[in-house]
């Protein structure tokens, strides 16, 4: 069974919704993609009249991207999040075999019992019609325990760790049963409710891809409740740099971006003296993760911006490299640019997988690639044209696709449905704990 594209349903032709509802969105908040889509879909749902409230831990952190959801005009409340930055650094800078150990540690950076209270403590002063997570570790449990609606982002290469005897499958629910069981069983038993299958649970809540069909992994069609609705292209409100104008003066234009999961100073000091000599201007937007000194020592053709406009960029540029991040792959096809993918994780590593057989581009080890490799894969792509022909055969999909407005138009379908999370697994154990529900959800 093929996956097929989720159509807007006839409100977003301009019918005003009937009652307004609310929204708590629970997005990672050190991760700027994840950030990201969920601001483009509250957007499409507060235009239609809904009210949205974000939670998250610390804007003011400096590793935090929730600024963006506070620029874009939307509340955010507390709540504790896992310290994903932490996991990330120790990996950056002690390799896999740390990365593994913080897997099965995750308490001490991601502590599921404290995490999942908080989520519940939220939505109890919130009292929203449905809860929306992004990757979250907690949404769907706390929906169940709750008794109401849950949905969540996940992109579609997610379920190849989901696929049925698959290893990772195995791990997980390995792991699930040796460590985290245990301590979600106690958040389960303070609330009166039986613990259930999270895996099972997961499958009962409404989730969605911010992916083409044609990318959407097979497997999924095994999850009636998820759907790819598109990708959903966005980027931080950020002014064009001051060097934006000298794009068009006939030098080619490369475009280096690692999001907020990259080995992005690293690899600049390694590639500096290589690609000083190329014929290519390089636009670097660093996220925050490039030290002064790094961009105090680079050539004369390397300009550098904390943030910047990606998709305009992009316009000028002849190719990307990138960490293969979702979001950037699908704004390089929204401008027509071939790529190389630098990923440095194993969810980065899938996702370029699509890469390589689509033929938009190339793979590099982010770790191991030589200054002198990079540079021959970048003639590669600028010279042969059927990396670029490749990219423009989806270009006008990606940039058409109305992902956000997809997405929220299922989540006021599902909010108004009203059912809970679980409803579907048949226990009946789950408890309402909100017996004064907001008006909204009282009178959908």
């Amino acid at each position: 069974m093929s996956v097929v594209t989720e159509q807007v349903p006839q409100r977003f032709a301009g019918v005003k919704p009937e009652l307004p509802m609310k929204f708590l969105f629970f997005p990672l908040g050190y991760v700027l993609a994840h950030v990201g889509r969920t601001v483009e879909i509250a957007k499409v749902l507060r235009a239609h009249g809904h009210e949205v409230v974000f939670a998250g831990e610390d804007p003011d952190h400096p590793r935090s991207r929730l600024s963006h959801i506070l620029k874009a005009g939307f509340p955010v409340v507390h709540v504790k999040e896992p310290m994903w930055y932490r996991a990330w650094d120790r990996f950056h800078n002690h390799g896999a075999l740390v990365g593994v150990y913080d897997f099965f540690t995750s308490q001490k950076w991601a502590p599921l019992d404290v995490i999942l209270e908080d989520i519940i403590r939220v939505c109890r002063e919130q009292q929203p019609d449905m809860i929306v997570g992004d990757s979250s570790i907690g949404v769907s449990t706390a929906g169940h325990i709750l008794g109401i609606p849950a949905a969540g982002v996940l992109n579609a290469y997610n379920m190849h760790f989901f696929r049925p005897w698959s290893f990772y499958r195995g791990l997980i629910r390995g792991w699930d049963k040796l460590f985290l069981s245990r301590i979600r069983g106690r958040v389960y038993k303070r609330h009166g409710v039986r613990q259930v299958d999270p895996i099972e649970l997961l499958e009962t809540i409404t989730l969605f891809s911010p992916d083409l069909p044609e990318f959407h992994d097979p497997q999924a069609n095994q999850y009636p409740n998820w759907h790819a609705v598109g990708p959903i292209l966005s980027e931080p409100p950020a002014p064009l740099p001051d060097w934006y104008e000298e794009l068009g003066d006939g030098t080619p234009n490369i475009y280096i971006t690692m999001g907020s999961t990259g080995l992005l100073d690293p690899l600049l000091r390694r590639i500096y003296g290589t690609f000083s000599k190329l014929p290519y201007r390089f636009m670097v937007t660093t996220g925050g993760q490039v030290d002064d000194e790094t961009m105090d020592i680079a050539p004369a053709n390397f300009r550098f911006a904390t943030y910047a406009p990606g998709s305009k960029l992009l316009q000028r540029a002849e190719a990307m490299i990138f960490h293969g991040g979702n979001g950037s792959m699908y704004q390089g096809l929204s401008e027509g640019v071939p790529m190389i993918a630098l990923p440095s994780h194993l969810e980065q590593q899938v996702c370029v997988s699509i890469i390589r057989k689509e033929g938009f581009g190339l793979e590099r080890c982010a770790r191991k690639c030589t200054a002198e490799e990079l540079a021959a894969a970048l003639d590669e792509i600028v010279k042969n044209p059927s990396y670029r022909k490749n990219v423009l055969r989806y270009r006008d999909k990606v940039r058409n696709s109305r992902a956000a407005e997809k997405a929220a138009a299922m989540l006021i379908d599902k909010a108004r449905e009203g059912l809970p999370a679980g409803a579907t697994l048949g226990n009946g154990e789950n408890l309402l704990y909100f017996p004064q529900q907001s008006s909204s959800a009282a009178d959908a």
